[in-house]
């Protein structure tokens, strides 16, 4: 029994096979990389109408709240910062600034109104 398992052949892999297999592995890697890569930039206009409507929202809440201080907030994953600033033009009006950032501080939205202050 020893002797026969002695004189069988082993089959292996000849250099050509191993390196056609390799190549195939690196370009189905590739393809991985690059659809992760699409599937993650997709994702950033989402975030970015998120973060426009939650603008709109303190927008809309300080106007009604007719508040003129400069606040931030926190929700979710964003922070949001209402800035209120002298306008240049209309000398008896205020502009109320409102910035939406990521948690990584990277601006995502920014919407400017102009109200009357009394």
């Amino acid at each position: 029994m020893c002797k026969m398992a002695l004189n069988s052949k082993l089959s292996g892999s000849t250099l050509a096979e191993v390196l056609v297999a390799i190549a195939l592995t690196s370009i189905c890697a590739t393809l991985a990389v690059v659809i992760y890569i699409n599937i993650q930039q997709s994702t950033m206009p989402f975030i970015r109408i998120k973060a426009n409507e939650l603008a709109s929202k303190y927008i809309s809440s300080a106007i009604q709240k007719n508040e003129i201080l400069d606040k931030e907030y926190k929700e979710e994953e964003f922070i949001i910062i209402q800035r209120v600033i002298r306008n240049n033009k209309l000398l008896d009006c205020k502009d109320i600034i409102i910035e939406v950032y990521n948690l990584n501080r990277k601006k995502l939205s920014e919407l400017n109104v102009t109200i009357y202050a009394e």
